[in-house]
């Protein structure tokens, strides 16, 4: 049964598990494969477990706080406001702080001493729950009942916050500094951390927490905000507002078991959120789903594991187990996964974002008014200037890359060429690599277009794909099976006991 506030007075013997999860921008409950990995981590959750609490929290710009439910003509106008605020909030993240504190306030009021703290998060959702995770471990849990502090609180981490990343500090940030100590030891709980913090492609596009315009000179080390840290990235995703918001330890501060590891795919084949095409059997985000659930059920030295619905996660791990290397290369099923599992991009028309969509993607990308970091001689150096211009991700030197890419590579899935070099690119050039590719897919485009009917058309290689493709369905070209585990990775069931509570539920 769900729990009440009046358990939770009493510290219990026994730690407990407090589980927030925190969606993707404009994401929230939809009972198919589109859900994102964070709705199928709360399905997998043993929420009737006496010792557990959960916490689900749609993403940014999908409710407006304070809005209501009621409907007719007098009701018009505020639903057309709150349609505008919503847009306004997806784009800007203008609604971030109202979701930050409601994380903070279901731990005020459920925590008790010895528990141990779970958050998972997606894109802006793994930005929030990275938020409060380093908002706790720094400035502290306020006490149960003083949520008046709350606001100062707020205050106090976010302007403390936005100073982090100026280099040299300055005097005015010493004394935020300082003053934030002396806040967090007036009001704040002792010896309150975060156990686990696992992120899906986190992207920081809140506008309040943006690196200014005007910063020449940026330099933010992170002090590890959680025992373990697991943190998902895209490889493939080129959307200027969708910069990875990538860890930088500071190795003199106090141990973390962290790992950083790139996947295949963009933003949303990282973190959900696509639905599953005709004869598609997996999705690409699946992988990194798998990869994080076994990173949880393996913590070594955890005292109090998460607790999951067996048959749920038994069918995640099977699926990785016995679908790769089923299909047999030349089948129609072999087909339909090299097409279906090609990482999708939102920068291309009719491929994964619609027309005006793309044409506003695109606007951004032109427009040198958003800075940026880019990686340059080991350093990540703020620009603006010249535009991203659809250029991929830059991937530090010491960067992991999972053992499903490499696997994809050679089974023809995705092209090598596809993935960019360690270390970045050429900062005083709009980037060559986009451009020849855009060239290549539009002359690819165009030879399909103009194919005689009565003969083959000829697909030029892209995305891996070096075979000829004949009008009978048969591939040429394909040796060997692709027998790579981890590749396609697994499929959740959903329907499986539905959420309550989408504006944040506690449940057990």
């Amino acid at each position: 049964m769900p729990h009440s506030a009046d358990e939770t007075n009493v510290p219990d013997d026994n730690p407990r598990r407090l589980v927030l999860c925190f969606d993707g921008t404009g994401n929230q409950f939809q009972g198919n494969e589109s859900d994102t990995n964070i709705m199928k981590i709360y399905q997998m959750l043993d929420r009737h477990s006496p010792s557990q609490f959960h916490y689900y929290q749609p993403g940014i710009g999908t409710y407006v706080k304070g809005q209501s439910s009621s409907s007719g003509l007098v009701r018009f106008w505020p639903k057309i406001k709150s349609k505008v605020i919503s847009v306004v909030d997806q784009a800007v993240g203008s609604s971030f702080s109202d979701h930050v504190l409601a994380g903070y306030r279901f731990l005020m009021r459920y925590y008790s001493e010895g528990d141990h703290i779970y958050i998972f998060g997606f894109s802006r959702g793994a930005y929030t729950a990275r938020f409060l995770a380093e908002m706790v471990h720094e400035l502290g849990l306020l006490s149960r009942g003083n949520e008046e502090m709350v606001h100062f609180a707020w205050e106090t981490f976010s302007n403390y916050e936005q100073s982090r990343g100026n280099n040299p500090q300055t005097e005015k940030d010493q004394e935020l500094n300082e003053f934030m100590k002396k806040f967090k030891a007036t009001f704040c709980r002792l010896g309150v951390g975060i156990h686990f913090l696992g992120l899906f492609d986190c992207v920081n596009s809140v506008g309040q927490f943006e690196i200014p315009f005007f910063r020449t000179s940026y330099r933010f080390i992170a002090t590890p905000a959680a025992k373990y840290i697991r943190h998902a990235v895209s490889i493939h995703e080129r959307r200027l507002k969708f910069k990875p918001a990538l860890y930088m330890m500071d190795k003199s501060g106090p141990s973390s078991d962290f790992k950083e590891v790139w996947f295949a795919g963009n933003h949303c084949d990282v973190g959900g959120g696509y639905n599953l095409q005709k004869g598609q059997k997996h999705l690409l985000s699946d992988t990194p789903l798998n990869w994080m659930i076994q990173e949880v059920l393996h913590l070594e030295g955890s005292e109090s594991k998460l607790e999951f619905q067996t048959t749920n996660v038994e069918d995640v791990l099977r699926a990785e187990s016995v679908f790769p290397g089923k299909e047999e290369p030349g089948t129609n099923a072999w087909e339909v996964r090299r097409r279906t599992n090609q990482p999708h991009d939102s920068l291309r028309f009719g491929h994964a974002s619609g027309f005006l969509m793309v044409i506003l993607w695109w606007i951004l990308e032109l427009l040198p008014i958003f800075t940026r970091l880019e990686l340059e001689k080991g350093e990540w150096v703020p620009r603006r200037f010249p535009p991203n211009l659809g250029a991929p991700r830059d991937i530090p030197v010491e960067a992991e890359i999972h053992s499903s890419v490499n696997e994809m590579v050679k089974a023809g899935i995705i092209d090598k060429e596809s993935i960019p070099k360690k270390g970045g690119d050429n900062p005083n050039l709009p980037n060559p690599a986009s451009v020849v590719s855009t060239l290549k897919r539009a002359r690819k485009n165009l030879t399909r277009q103009t194919a005689p009917s009565n003969g083959p058309a000829v697909d030029e290689p892209d995305n891996g794909d070096s075979r000829k493709m004949h009008e009978n369905g048969s591939v040429k070209g394909m040796n060997g099976v692709y027998k790579a585990n981890g590749v396609n990775g697994v499929r959740v069931l959903n329907g499986i006991n539905g959420v309550n509570g989408s504006n944040g539920a506690v449940e057990s």
